[in-house]
């Protein structure tokens, strides 16, 4: 049995009426209950969400349809693959089961993002219930997490993942699923990790007294553990922006400066050096002259490759021809090695709306055929010393930009199991045990009360903990604190399920100190997302802060932006523009029209 949910929203102006959908299924599985559904009036920005139970009378696949259709509206249509596998009768388990590892001749990494710590973090995924990992919306930084992601991972034939890692100036984010996480799960000695400096940091945060310090934490933190992957026993750290060192440094050759005094620093420590490879965007034959300094070359992912710039959609098949021929040219062109990256698709709507970059019909059959593509150019001898013995797919669990492979709602294990016929020759049959196979889980984190409308900040951070450009964040005397250290410092709300128009204002009261420093006046802003609208900057409002160490209340007219209708679902506050600012607030409220403030 499994429950199918969809999420119908209005996403016009007008009301739909008289909205109806019916749900098709294959022979041999049925509905418990009605399969029909309804609701009299779904108003421009709602959502309804409904849930069917079904049942197949034995194992099989099958594709499952619905029609929703309105009375002043056309029909919509959409379809999802339903697999059912026999079950496993197994033992309740005290813990992950130990895996069973499978690899190949070559090396398999996969990027991770470690952004789904909170329930705020899950929220823009909610949406896109396909998207649903088998671990449910899991509190990222548990090691029994880990151990999950690990055993799927080695089971079919990955062997390394690379964490993306954040520092601006010495300020660190999002360290929780590799501190937390992978350094306390039990299976780590069986998947390497490694680190993708995610370095699109504000402009002069980059330095060589930067680059040094950061070596020296690396040094400290990572690359004298035995699961740290390694190339010629060098560690290997993956550059992300190779632009922002090349404009705070000056030019390439102040680049390759900074690298060798990076690689002199691991030296000294007693390593063999450190194999830094550099991550690019766009078309090869644009990025060769750039590549001074780095051992080899990759990249994150190329979403827009053979795209139509002017359109924003094209199919994940075009995707995989473009790739190709951009592998062959980089490979061709470039003085150091390629590390073969692959897309692991994109379709970044619940980050950016409707108005976002897609490459639909991503399945597991063309997945399968892009990886085929990556094995049939290593193992072509005409490209011998021009790749590395490796791919690096984009990405585990990269959600919100749609390019994700760790099991989920949708083909379950089949991204994994395309990895591992083409990249392993273990056994195609095999089990894939899940936590409610073994009597385990949830592992789900607590979704706060969708409703709330205001904070008060009593007894904890009531889901505003989730934050960038911030340190020292906590709850204490009733105050959401924090010391910014970027100029783009913000606090991201818990998500939430308020009708717009019932809020016209947003009431803030905050205090802010620099130091010693004198009194300043900086700008704030308030963002919105909505079940139509992504956060943008017309998303938004901006206001003037005052920064004298004294309580200060703003009361933000959020009705007069066109765009604060329909459902807001999550609020992104920036309480200021600036580093080094001690940030206290105490509430957060919105307000109804009449002045009256709800909690």
């Amino acid at each position: 049995a499994t429950t199918l949910m969809a999420i119908i929203t209005n996403r016009g102006g007008e009301p739909a009426s008289d909205v109806h959908a019916s749900l098709g299924l294959p022979k041999g599985v049925r509905v418990v209950g009605d399969s029909g559904i309804g609701v009299a009036k779904l108003a421009y920005g709602d959502s309804v969400t409904w849930r069917w139970k079904v049942i197949a009378d034995k194992p099989l696949s099958g594709v499952a349809t619905l029609h929703v259709w309105a009375a002043n509206a056309k029909p919509a249509f959409r379809s999802t693959r339903l697999s059912f596998t026999p079950r496993v009768k197994l033992p309740k388990a005290g813990y992950v089961p130990p895996p069973n590892p499978v690899r190949g001749k070559y090396e398999v990494g996969v990027y991770y993002f470690p952004g789904w710590k909170t329930a705020s973090q899950w929220m823009p995924i909610l949406n896109y219930p396909e998207r649903k990992p088998v671990l449910g919306w899991y509190r990222e930084g548990d090691p029994e997490v880990a151990d999950w992601h690990i055993k799927w991972a080695v089971e079919h034939g990955i062997t390394f993942f690379v964490y993306d890692w954040y520092w601006v100036k010495g300020a660190r984010q999002l360290e929780h699923a590799l501190h937390d996480g992978y350094f306390k799960a039990r299976y780590r000695n069986l998947l390497k990790f490694c680190l993708l400096w995610a370095n699109h940091n504000p402009p002069k945060s980059s330095s060589l007294e930067d680059c040094i310090a950061v070596t020296r934490f690396w040094i400290e933190h990572y690359f004298r553990r035995p699961e740290y992957l390694t190339i010629d026993g060098k560690p290997v750290v993956i550059i992300f922006s190779m632009n922002r060192l090349e404009e705070d440094l000056g030019t390439n050759e102040d680049v390759r400066a900074a690298f060798n005094a990076m690689r002199e620093e691991c030296i000294k420590a007693g390593l063999r050096g450190l194999y830094i490879i550099a991550c690019v965007d766009g078309a090869g034959s644009a990025i060769v002259a750039s590549l001074q300094g780095y051992d080899a070359v990759t990249a994150y992912n190329w979403p827009a490759l053979g795209m139509d710039p002017n359109t924003g959609r094209a199919s994940f098949d075009s995707l995989i021809d473009a790739y190709r021929r951009n592998w062959e040219e980089i490979s061709t062109r470039s003085p150091i090695p390629l590390l073969l990256p692959i897309s692991g698709g994109w379709d970044s709507r619940p980050w950016h709306g409707e108005g976002a970059l897609v490459r639909y019909g991503r399945t597991p059959e063309n997945f399968k055929r892009h990886l085929q593509d990556a094995r049939r150019m290593l193992d072509d001898k005409r490209f011998k010393g021009k790749l590395l013995p490796m791919v690096l797919i984009e990405a585990w669990n990269e959600w919100g930009e749609g390019s994700y492979i760790e099991p989920h709602a949708e083909f379950g294990f089949y991204y994994l199991d395309a990895i591992r016929e083409v990249f392993t020759k273990a056994r195609k049959k095999h089990v894939d045990l899940t936590p409610s196979d073994v009597g385990l889980g949830s592992y789900d984190v607590p979704l706060p009360a969708l409703y709330k409308t205001a904070w008060e900040f009593e007894r904890d951070e009531e889901g505003w903990e989730n934050t960038m450009g911030m340190t020292d964040v906590s709850a204490a005397d009733g105050m959401l604190r924090a010391l910014t250290n970027t100029g783009d410092p913000a606090f991201f709300g818990p998500p939430v399920r308020i009708r717009a128009g019932d809020f016209p204002f947003v009431h803030i009261r905050m205090r802010l100190r620099k130091g010693d420093s004198a009194a300043f006046k900086d700008t704030g802003q308030l963002f919105w997302s909505t079940t139509t609208l992504p956060e943008s900057e017309s998303t938004s409002i901006r206001f003037e802060v005052i920064g004298d160490g004294r309580w200060h209340e703003y009361v933000l007219p959020v009705h007069e932006n066109i765009r604060w209708r329909g459902i807001v679902t999550r609020l992104r506050f920036d309480p200021c523009a600036q580093p080094g600012v001690k940030v206290e607030v105490d509430f957060i409220r919105l307000k109804k029209p009449d002045g009256l403030e709800n909690g």
